[in-house]
C-alpha cells in the first residue's frame, strides 16, 4: 500500500475500516496507522474524517451510477435495459466486495444520508422509475408503483452481496465458484423479468 500516493492509501484504508466498523467506530488514528501515514494527513488531504468518508463513498459509488446509467441508455426494450441495470449491479458488487457493508451501515444509522450517497441513490432511483414507467406506458411492464419495481430489481443483487460471506461458509465455498455465481445471476434476472412482465395487476396505493 505504501507505493500509492498518500490520499489513495488513506481512501483505501478508510474504506476497509468504515466497512468493517462503521463511521463512528473508526478513528483517524486507525486510518493513518493502516495507511502508513502521519496523523495530520487526513486533515491535510481531506479536511477531516468526514471529508475522507465522503470521498470514500463517492469513489465507491460513482462507478456504479455510471454503469447503471450506461445500462439504462443501452439498446432494447425497457425490460431489456432493466435487466442490464440488474446485471450492472451484480458486476459492480462483485468487484467492490466491501461496498454493501459500507452502504448498509450508513443506511442503518437513521441520520440524513451523506451527499455522495444521497445523490447517487437519487440518480439510480430516477433511472429505474423512468424505465419502469416507459415500459408501463407501452404495455410491456405490469401496472404498479415504478419505485416498487425498481426496489425489487435491486433487492436480489444487494441481498446476495450482503449474505455472500455467510453463504460461502455454509456451502464450503461452492457459492464462490464462477459457475455458481453465473447461474445465480441468470436465475435472478429471469425471476425479475417474470415479475416485470407479469400480467397480474398490482393495486396502486
Amino acid at each position: 500500500m505504501t507505493a500509492l500516493p498518500t490520499p489513495d492509501r488513506l481512501r483505501l484504508a478508510a474504506r476497509r475500516l468504515f466497512a468493517e466498523q462503521g463511521y463512528a467506530g473508526t478513528s483517524i488514528r486507525q486510518i493513518v496507522r493502516r495507511a502508513g501515514a502521519n496523523l495530520g494527513a487526513v486533515t491535510y488531504h481531506f479536511g477531516g474524517k468526514q471529508g475522507l468518508y465522503h470521498a470514500v463513498l463517492a469513489e465507491a459509488i460513482a462507478p456504479l451510477v455510471e454503469r447503471v446509467t450506461q445500462a439504462a441508455e443501452g439498446p432494447g426494450s425497457p425490460v431489456d435495459r432493466l435487466e442490464a441495470v440488474m446485471r450492472a449491479y451484480f458486476t459492480h458488487l462483485d468487484e467492490r466486495r466491501d461496498l454493501p457493508a459500507l452502504i448498509s451501515r450508513e443506511m442503518a444509522q437513521g441520520r440524513p444520508l451523506p451527499p455522495p450517497l444521497r445523490e447517487a441513490i437519487g440518480r439510480i432511483r430516477q433511472v429505474l422509475t423512468s424505465l419502469v414507467a416507459a415500459g408501463q406506458a407501452e404495455g410491456s411492464i405490469a401496472p404498479g408503483q415504478p419505485l416498487h419495481f425498481g426496489l425489487s430489481l435491486l433487492a436480489q443483487p444487494i441481498y446476495f452481496a450482503l449474505v455472500r460471506p455467510g453463504l460461502a461458509r455454509f456451502t464450503d465455498g461452492a457459492t464462490e465458484q464462477p459457475a455458481w455465481r453465473a447461474a445465480l445471476i441468470e436465475h435472478a434476472v429471469a425471476f425479475a423479468r417474470r415479475g416485470l412482465e407479469s400480467p397480474v395487476t398490482v393495486e396502486q396505493p
